[in-house]
């Protein structure tokens, strides 16, 4: 469930040097559940592979790599009913 964006607030906050700040308001109304948050800023395919790549190379134990698999995207350039391989 998203929190709605009237709760979310984001700008710069002269206790942390300007810098920008991110902060919701959220009501955890009930004892016994557990709750969790996530967010994530927009970021390109590309930029995901270079830093996953950089990840990669520093051989860390705690860190596995694995292709889980690929889309099938129809595209505009491909010629009619064929199909291109997209990894995005």
């Amino acid at each position: 469930q998203r929190i709605p964006s009237k709760n979310v607030y984001y700008y710069r906050c002269p206790d942390h040097r300007k810098n920008y700040v991110m902060s919701f308001a959220f009501c955890f109304d009930r004892e016994d559940d557990t709750y969790q948050f996530a967010y994530c800023y927009p970021y390109t395919y590309t930029r995901l592979q270079h830093y996953l790549d950089n990840l990669q190379r520093r051989n860390m134990e705690y860190f596995c790599r694995e292709l889980l698999g690929l889309s099938v995207v129809k595209w505009s350039s491909c010629s009619k009913d064929d199909y291109c391989i997209s990894m995005n």
